[in-house]
C-alpha cells in the first residue's frame, strides 16, 4: 500500500529554475561564439559550467519532490525520494508522534530547495530526524526508532495511521534491516577516500587555473610566440598565440585519462596503482603551467 505527501510547490518551482538556467546558458554559449579569448569570456564559461551543476543538483531534488512517496507493508515503511529507497522495519519503531508539541528545528538552508523539508536535523525529544516530508515537523507523523527517527507527511495521515497498525497488529513476515538503499555508484567507497578526492580535485582545479591564467593573459600576448628552443636557449619554432592553448588540454586530456582509469584501478582494489595515476596527473599539469607561465612572458 502506498501514500502520496501532500504536494510540495517547490517542485513546479525546480523545473522553472530549470529551464531558466537551460535559457541562460544557451544565451551565454551564443555570447561566447565569437567572443575574443579574454577573462570575460573565461569567466562567462565558468559561469556555464557552474550552471551545469546547479541544474543536476536542482534537478535531483526536484525528482524527489515529484517522486516522494511511502510504501507500508506487514514488514516496512519505505520511504521513496527519488532513485533512494529508506527502509524502517515495522518492529524497530518504538512509536509514532503526530507532530503536535515537537520543537521545531532551526531553518532550513539554501541547499535544501526545492522542498526543503527534506533533510536531516536534530529535535528535542527526536534526537537526529531523517525527513521525508513537504510540511513542518509540527504537521508531520515522526516514526521513532531505537536510532534516528524518520518523518512523514501523508496527504491522508488517518488512513496512514490506519494502515500502519493494521500491519503492526499482524507482525512481521520477515526481518528485514534498516537501510538506505542507493544506486550502486553512490556507494562506492571511493567518494569517502579523502586523499582519491583530493587528488582528483587538485587535478581539476590545476585545469582551471592553467585555462584562467591564460585567457586573462591572453589579449596582451603578443600573436606570434616562441614555443619551443634549442639546445643553445635559442627560439627554434615560432608559433600563433592561439597554441599556447596546447599546454592546459595537456593537462586537461591527462586529468580525465588518468581519472578515468585511476576510477576503474581502485573499484578493482589496486589503489596504489590509482593514486599514481591521479598524483601523475598532477605532476603533469604542474610541470606544464610552469611552461606556460615561462611562455606567456615573452
Amino acid at each position: 500500500m502506498y501514500f502520496k505527501p501532500f504536494p510540495d510547490n517547490g517542485r513546479w518551482q525546480g523545473i522553472g529554475l530549470i529551464a531558466t538556467l537551460v535559457i541562460l546558458d544557451v544565451f551565454l554559449a551564443a555570447e561566447l561564439i565569437g567572443r575574443p579569448v579574454d577573462g570575460v569570456s573565461y569567466l562567462l564559461v565558468l559561469i556555464t559550467l557552474g550552471s551545469l551543476v546547479a541544474i543536476g543538483y536542482i534537478g535531483f531534488r526536484t525528482l524527489g519532490a515529484w517522486t516522494m512517496e511511502y510504501w507500508i507493508d506487514r514488514d516496512a515503511v519505505t520511504l521513496v525520494w527519488g532513485l533512494t529507497r529508506q527502509v524502517v522495519p515495522l518492529p524497530r519503531i518504538q512509536r509514532v508522534q503526530v507532530g503536535g508539541n515537537a520543537v521545531p528545528p532551526r531553518l532550513s538552508m539554501p541547499w535544501h530547495w526545492p522542498c526543503p523539508e527534506r533533510r536531516r536535523y536534530f529535535a528535542d525529544g527526536l534526537g537526529i530526524v531523517n525527513a521525508y516530508a513537504t510540511r513542518p515537523l509540527s504537521e508531520q507523523v515522526i516514526l521513532v526508532t531505537d536510532g534516528e527517527s524518520f518523518s512523514l507527511s501523508p496527504s491522508d495521515p488517518d488512513r496512514f495511521l490506519k494502515a500502519f497498525q493494521e500491519r503492526y497488529a499482524l507482525g512481521a513476515a520477515r526481518l528485514v534491516p534498516v537501510e538506505l538503499q542507493r544506486p550502486p555508484l553512490w556507494t562506492w567507497p571511493l567518494w569517502r577516500d579523502r586523499a582519491a578526492m583530493f587528488l582528483m580535485i587538485a587535478g581539476l582545479l590545476g585545469v582551471v587555473v592553467m585555462f584562467g591564467l591564460l585567457c586573462f593573459r591572453f589579449p596582451q600576448l603578443s600573436s606570434d610566440l616562441p614555443l619551443h628552443f634549442d639546445v643553445t636557449g635559442l627560439p627554434d619554432r615560432i608559433a600563433p598565440k592561439v597554441d599556447l592553448f596546447g599546454l592546459p588540454m595537456i593537462g586537461l586530456v591527462t586529468w580525465v585519462f588518468n581519472t578515468a582509469m585511476g576510477v576503474w584501478l581502485y573499484r578493482r582494489v589496486q589503489r596504489g596503482a590509482a593514486y599514481l595515476l591521479w598524483g601523475g596527473a598532477l605532476a603533469v599539469q604542474t610541470i606544464a603551467g610552469l611552461a606556460l607561465v615561462n611562455l606567456m612572458r615573452w
